[in-house]
């Protein structure tokens, strides 16, 4: 499972749907675009900045579990290393 890699789009992902349709990576999928078009196919990745209208989800997605892997995949990468470990995603303010 795959997650961003930029903050950014982390917090984006987190904070929408996109971490549903981040989920269906592998899946065959109808996504239909802005521009009036659509495409049916395996999907092989999601962005935040996604340019779509409608996602017509497989049957066989259970959507609340696809969520909460995703989620979870989030967490992971914000908390590599532990706690104390590493750069922070997000730094808080400067000692002086």
């Amino acid at each position: 499972m795959e997650v961003s890699h930029s903050v950014k789009e982390r917090t984006i992902a987190e904070n929408s749907l996109v971490i549903l349709l981040q989920g269906l990576r592998g899946h065959r999928a109808t996504v239909d675009l802005r521009d009036e078009s659509s495409a049916t196919g395996r999907v092989t990745n999601v962005d935040a900045f996604m340019n779509v209208r409608y996602v017509h989800i497989p049957d066989e997605v259970d959507i609340r579990a696809t969520i909460e892997e995703q989620l979870q995949a989030i967490q992971r990468v914000r908390n590599f290393g532990g706690r104390d470990k590493g750069r922070r995603e997000f730094p808080g303010p400067k000692h002086k």
